[in-house]
């Protein structure tokens, strides 16, 4: 005869009902067990990934600092929403004694998106408005670019400006690989700084 309980009393039956349960509650336990497991795994790689990259999880809204004609200065990135417009800061920080006007009326400027592939998609020159920034503080410099000029690239670059393969059925993590790059370039007496904010695409 097969494998199974053949009972010679209702006691032995209850008996051999419970110990069908026992190892069911056994090998619940175990699943349990090894599911806390995985996911500490999974805990424990992500802690480490994130050590080790920093920057890979976070929407960074400026970029590294650089010296510039002696000044420390950055890109940030505005968070004022507008549907026509995105607007960026160029940061200085002016530590000396006196004050001083930007920009410096050697500079060049321009403002470009690459996409991640490092294709250029968009560039114009930058006007900026004269400022004065007093001694000892920061003072910024400000642009405004035009979303609708954006509307009107090749496909390449409009899709990943404006995720425009966007739906319910993507996965989020490879959304977390859109993305494009804003720049504003300065060309200076000395040298051509690149100033670079990665942007998620706008929904």
């Amino acid at each position: 005869m097969g494998k199974g309980y053949h009972s010679r009393s209702p006691e032995e039956f209850r008996e051999y009902l419970k110990q069908i349960g026992d190892k069911n509650k056994k090998t619940r336990w175990r699943q349990i067990v090894l599911l806390i497991d995985l996911v500490l795994v999974v805990l424990i790689f992500y802690i480490g990934f994130r050590a080790l990259n920093p920057g890979s999880f976070q929407n960074r809204t400026q970029s590294d600092k650089q010296i510039v004609d002696g000044y420390p200065t950055y890109l940030s990135l505005s968070r004022e929403e507008d549907d026509q417009f995105q607007g960026y800061f160029l940061f200085i920080e002016n530590n000396t004694k006196s004050e001083i006007q930007v920009p410096n009326p050697h500079w060049k400027s321009e403002f470009r998106i690459q996409t991640r592939l490092g294709i250029l998609c968009f560039q114009e020159e930058i006007q900026w408005d004269q400022r004065t920034i007093p001694a000892q503080s920061n003072g910024f410099l400000y642009i405004s670019v035009s979303k609708n000029k954006w509307k009107e690239l090749v496909a390449d670059c409009r899709k990943e400006i404006f995720d425009e393969e966007a739906s319910i059925f993507r996965s989020k993590f490879r959304s977390l690989d859109l993305g494009f790059y804003a720049q504003v370039l300065i060309h200076s007496e000395e040298r051509t700084f690149t100033f670079q904010i990665k942007q998620k695409p706008y929904k």
